[in-house]
């Protein structure tokens, strides 16, 4: 019986222990990459890239031989006939026809229309896998901010936990004070309603904690109450780049740009379109044509030739074309300049916001000793009843105060860092 009841309770504990599982830890550049494989923008984008992969190739295969190869037959209800004086009727077909063609066409110059259109083409893959990186830079910065933000609600979460377990212990100490009959009822009061404070702060935090994690969760595409286990701590970085250093760099890399760049080559391009409309084209021939089915019988032909089609004139419609063509570029070119002045105010918000997180950041690490230091000092004076509960009670919500600006100072200053980053186009 004993052993019955041994074993039933290692099975007991070893089903909790595989059925438990400790969260997997992951690091910021995990969360990252997991991001990226699972988000379905992402995948969408990628579509994209290979959508425009085909219609590439398809542009391509337009400067390429093309073929076409035919195959009929044909059956009479009588061989066809004619009937000729002296000579009688005479059999000058067959009831069974068969007859094969083979047309190959060759197009030889076409005023750049259908190299251009090519090379288009192969702008628009170019493009296409340009915005998947501004989908992937986008979603990077979403996921730190998430990352970031579930460190910073967890630490704003133990600072109200110590508010608490703080509060709590004055609230001993000023029972017994009051007991004794060393402090008034309404110092007891202030400090009851202040420990239900605290209370309700920590219970803010939390859910705070819980939303974090959610969108952090769903940018990562997973259940919304998945466990997370990440950093504890939001790291410190120090900005190593000038502002033109940073401009110019996002005048490289930052994917918007490149792609308004490549559209305007597009529109360069389309101009030689539209002008290749005034020139004539010339395309190769061939026509192999056999009938019959007989392989002793010679009854085939072929031809080849070479041909121009030029259109002269249709109503001024390839002018007009030819127009529309330059201004389209010319629009292109002032659109590229105005996104140019947009990239440089995102780069120097970016990099003043990182200036003023790492100002808050000094001011915040002077404070919170300051602020330790004077909630220790209230604490004594209480204690020897030569101040107030109110006095320790102020010191205590100024050094949760002070705490928590250091946290947001952090985490302000490595999300401001990331997002110089992607205004740079280095994300």
């Amino acid at each position: 019986m004993r052993k019955i009841v041994l074993l039933t309770v290692i099975c007991i504990l070893c089903l909790g222990m595989f059925g438990v599982q400790a969260a997997e830890y992951m690091n910021l550049e995990d969360s990252l990459k997991v991001a990226i494989e699972r988000n379905p923008q992402v995948k969408a984008q990628n579509q994209e890239v290979f959508i425009k992969e085909m219609e590439k190739k398809s542009r391509f295969s337009q400067m390429l031989p093309s073929a076409d190869l035919s195959y009929g037959y044909a059956r009479l209800n009588e061989a066809p006939s004619m009937t000729l004086p002296n000579l009688g009727t005479l059999v000058i077909g067959t009831k069974d026809n068969y007859e094969m063609n083979l047309d190959a066409r060759q197009v030889l110059f076409a005023g750049g229309a259908l190299y251009n259109s090519y090379l288009v083409a192969k702008n628009d893959q170019f493009a296409a896998e340009i915005d998947r990186e501004q989908t992937i830079r986008r979603l990077k910065l979403l996921v730190i901010d998430a990352y970031y933000g579930v460190i910073k609600a967890r630490q704003f979460m133990e600072v109200a936990k110590t508010s608490v377990t703080s509060v709590k212990s004055l609230l001993d100490v000023s029972n017994a004070f009051f007991n004794q009959g060393m402090i008034p009822k309404n110092n007891l009061l202030e400090t009851q309603v202040r420990y239900a404070e605290t209370e309700q702060n920590l219970i803010s935090a939390e859910n705070a904690v819980k939303i974090a994690e959610s969108n952090f969760n769903l940018l990562l595409v997973r259940d919304l109450s998945e466990e997370i286990s990440i950093d504890t701590e939001i790291p410190l970085t120090t900005m190593e780049i000038s502002f033109d250093q940073a401009l110019q760099t996002a005048f490289e890399s930052r994917q918007e740009i490149r792609t308004a760049k490549l559209q305007l080559d597009n529109t360069e391009k389309g101009i030689t379109i539209a002008r290749s409309a005034f020139m004539p084209s010339v395309a190769a021939t061939y026509t192999y044509t056999r009938s019959g089915e007989d392989p002793d019988v010679e009854d085939d032909s072929w031809q080849a030739g070479l041909g121009l089609n030029w259109n002269l004139f249709q109503g001024g419609g390839s002018y007009w074309e030819y127009n529309r063509a330059k201004y389209t570029s010319a629009k292109v070119g002032y659109l590229l300049e105005s996104l140019k002045n947009q990239v440089t105010l995102e780069v120097k918000n970016s990099y003043l916001n990182i200036q003023e997180a790492q100002s808050r950041l000094q001011v915040a690490d002077k404070t919170i000793t300051q602020a330790q230091e004077n909630f220790r000092i209230e604490k004594d004076r209480y204690n020897l009843q030569v101040s107030t509960s109110t006095d320790v009670l102020r010191a205590e919500a100024l050094l949760a105060q002070a705490q928590n600006n250091l946290i947001s100072a952090r985490a302000d200053q490595a999300r401001a860092m990331a997002a110089l980053r992607a205004s740079m186009g280095t994300l």
